[in-house]
């Protein structure tokens, strides 16, 4: 039996044999985010005899030349910037309204012949990492390289961490012996840069930390918010804070290095800078494994999240409205991001002994020049609902928080408003009395 090196040599192609073994109508599936082949993706387009491929994917790590081909129509799962770029150049660019724990039930449905993602160099066991990100592509990866009529193919990138996973699910790993092709490829990983903060994010950050206990158990997502709940939290007196968190960015460092964490921390993947590249990276021996990835369907379940104590769910959202229902994802129909796994880790959090689920939104935004506000007696026709009324618990503004749960719809109108802009208090208690005057027996 060969050894693990010579199978390895076996399988190494370069980047033009890579064009080679695709044909001019393919059905093809990639990683996301700093997972994605990003040498892989940029080399496509140089394939000459493109007919019709069918791209799945999502949050794109960069703009690749293949989104903007004529003959390449690509659906993703969560929009990011490069998304909306593609969509508003006119590419065939399509969003699928799924669950990030669905991706993977779709990527069954949709079978695509290709499978492609990035993955750690090889280690003396022949087994390579999935590395930062496991989420949606390990259980497709798997699948295609055992079908022999299918293709798993993977850029093996040595800036690609090796992160530890569950032995349930391979520990985050795939033999040599699984795999069809390697290309070698060095590239830097996706990084996202420290956003501004500003006074009101700053605000609805302190509000959010004033609601976390010692002992919870966060799930936190990306952005300005949660970065400075974590650096609130780092120098403040509570901490034996567990994670379990869809994704997991600069902000796990933070409290880290503030020894604010206890236990083992699980993720599906991750995003943020190098250094929380570094840290996670198990050659590097910071990690020790403490943080293991897992399967967007084990992260993300729900009755999994829900076994946690004291879960504290924290998202954002773009506005909500007199009953409570929130939009996440989309201005108006114009999708913005994607479904994600809000409503998983709502749901998870408010099913949670003790779990709270904390939505942040800002209390007005302003557009060509004018103030709105986020908070609304109903949300504008063809709204995209993310967060349905009965899972939302804490909302949080730059005002202040408020618990929904066990307020019946009577109540969270003049719950809410108190949380609204002082621009728009007034017209919006007019609203809600003329709402109680219409449809409730109770006046206020």
């Amino acid at each position: 039996m060969p050894s693990p090196q010579e199978t390895y040599a076996s399988k190494k192609i370069s980047l033009n044999d890579l064009l080679a073994l695709l044909r001019p109508k393919e059905t093809l599936a990639t990683s996301i985010a700093a997972g994605q082949p990003q040498a892989l993706l940029n080399h496509l387009s140089n394939k000459p005899d493109i007919e019709d491929w069918q791209l799945f994917t999502g949050l794109c790590a960069f703009p690749y030349p293949i989104l903007g081909h004529p003959k390449v129509h690509v659906t993703s799962g969560y929009y990011g910037p490069v998304e909306r770029m593609a969509n508003e150049a006119g590419f065939n660019m399509a969003y699928l309204p799924l669950a990030f724990n669905a991706f993977e039930i779709y990527a069954e449905k949709f079978n695509p012949r290709v499978v492609m993602t990035t993955l750690s160099p090889m280690d003396e066991h022949g087994l390579l990492s999935f590395g930062v990100d496991c989420e949606a592509i390990y259980d497709p990866f798997l699948k295609a390289a055992r079908d022999p009529n299918r293709l798993a193919i993977a850029q093996v990138n040595p800036r690609m961490p090796v992160v530890r996973g569950l032995a349930e699910w391979g520990n985050n790993a795939i033999s040599i012996q699984d795999i069809d092709y390697v290309v070698e490829v060095e590239s830097p990983l996706l990084e996202l840069p420290a956003p501004d903060l500003s006074d009101v994010e700053k605000s609805i950050a302190a509000h959010v930390t004033a609601l976390i206990q010692t002992g919870d158990t966060l799930q936190v997502g990306i952005g300005g918010i949660p970065n400075e709940v974590a650096r609130l939290l780092a120098q403040g007196d509570r901490g034996h804070f567990g994670i379990h968190s869809e994704l997991i960015s600069d902000g796990l460092i933070t409290l880290m290095e503030a020894g604010k964490i206890s236990g083992t921390i699980v993720f599906t993947f991750a995003l943020g800078s190098q250094k929380l590249y570094d840290w996670l990276d198990e050659r590097n021996g910071k990690n020790g494994g403490r943080a293991v990835a897992a399967p967007v369907s084990y992260v993300n379940d729900p009755t999994i999240i829900a076994k946690n104590l004291n879960m504290v769910s924290i998202n954002a959202g773009f506005m909500i409205d007199f009953s409570g229902q929130v939009c996440s994802e989309a201005i108006g129909e114009r999708q913005y991001s994607g479904v994600g796994g809000q409503l998983n880790f709502a749901q998870g959090a408010f099913h949670s002994p003790g779990g709270r689920g904390i939505l942040c939104i800002k209390s007005s935004v302003m557009i060509n020049g004018k103030r709105r506000s986020n908070i609304v007696d109903t949300l504008p026709p063809g709204s995209l609902i993310s967060t349905p009324r009965h899972y939302v618990q804490y909302v949080v503004t730059e005002y202040g928080s408020v618990n929904l749960f066990g307020l019946t719809d009577e109540q969270r109108p003049f719950a809410l408003i108190p949380l609204a802009h002082p621009d728009f208090r007034d017209e919006l208690r007019a609203q809600a009395e003329a709402r109680d005057r219409l449809y409730y027996k109770s006046r206020h």
